[in-house]
């Protein structure tokens, strides 16, 4: 019996102990109440991750050109013509009277953008007849010779130069040519009198009167036409110089004149006289007004009314010829 019972005592604490293993344990919290079991579900593990292979790299956009301004090209109302160096005008050039070929000018005078050689050539008898401008020739009249060429700019609205051919006709007798390139040809413009260019850079034309003997005078002319700036014909003065050192001189040729006769005349604005035996000079003369500007020896400026007998050909002074006004007046031959 014995045996019997520690089988069975054995047996049970087998069963029990199995019983054990298959709950799950209980915690028991202080204050000795029981809580449920906390269920722990298990966790998955995750599959090893497999390399993937990365997206290729977007290629980045090529970067837009930048659009070049467009070049607006220039219209008849917007383009600027082209002009030369125009400081150095107006210049001349006076032909030597050994008449050696040669160069006068390297200037655009057409304003196309190239320098044109200006010469000039002579003729058989070795005279300047005619300017050449690069292959052409601007001839004149055989029987003239070239004197001087002044280049000059007449006219700031003309796309060209000015060149002033002044020919000497013989015997002393100038005419002078105006000569421009327009439209690709070579013009001949104006036709004057002796023209000449001052040191002040200033245009003159030369002309001559019988006016108190004969006289050279020059007036100032501008423009394309080469029309006078004033109507006054500025004749030759004397210095203080000559007048003190020359008098005798002066008087011979007829510049410094002798008054036969008291003669009226302005002085100032005012009305007044020249007296018999005095003597003066004549200084300017205006045509259409038909006045003589004269000077006295003591420097005053006196003004003297005349006028014209065409049938004589004569000046009239007080109704009287000039010549029984003043003794010593003298005409050219």
């Amino acid at each position: 019996m014995k045996k019997i019972a520690v089988f069975l005592m054995c047996f049970v604490m087998l069963l029990c102990t199995a019983c054990a293993e298959s709950k799950p344990a209980e915690v028991a919290p202080e204050g000795g109440e029981k809580t449920e079991p906390i269920a722990v579900e298990p966790q998955e593990t995750p599959a090893p991750e497999q390399n993937e292979p990365e997206p290729a790299a977007e290629a980045e956009p090529a970067a837009e050109a930048t659009p070049e301004p467009e070049t607006e090209l220039p219209t008849e109302a917007s383009a600027t013509p082209y002009t030369p160096d125009l400081s150095a005008l107006p210049i001349e050039y006076r032909i030597d009277w050994d008449r050696k070929e040669g160069t006068m000018f390297t200037y655009d005078i057409d304003f196309d953008g190239e320098a044109e050689k200006i010469t000039y050539r002579l003729d058989e008898k070795k005279n300047a007849t005619y300017i050449l401008v690069d292959d052409e020739s601007i001839a004149f009249p055989g029987s003239c010779v070239l004197d001087r060429v002044i280049l000059v700019d007449l006219d700031p609205e003309t796309p060209w130069v000015n060149l002033l051919a002044v020919i000497d006709m013989a015997s002393d007798d100038y005419i002078t040519t105006e000569v421009h390139s327009e439209n690709g040809a070579f013009v001949k413009g104006v036709e004057k009198e002796f023209i000449s260019l001052s040191s002040d850079g200033r245009l003159y034309s030369h002309e001559r009167t019988d006016l108190l003997g004969t006289k050279d005078g020059v007036r100032s002319v501008s423009g394309e036409k080469l029309e006078p700036d004033s109507e006054w014909l500025e004749v030759y003065t004397p210095s203080e110089e000559d007048l003190k050192t020359n008098r005798d001189v002066l008087i011979e040729l007829g510049t410094l004149l002798h008054l036969k006769r008291t003669v009226n005349c302005r002085i100032d604005g005012k009305p007044t006289t020249l007296k018999k035996g005095s003597y003066v000079y004549m200084t300017r003369f205006h045509e259409s007004r038909m006045i003589v500007e004269v000077r006295t020896e003591d420097g005053r400026t006196a003004l003297i009314s005349v006028d014209y007998d065409p049938n004589e050909y004569s000046y009239l002074i007080g109704g009287r010829d000039q010549n029984k006004v003043f003794d010593n007046i003298f005409y050219a031959d």
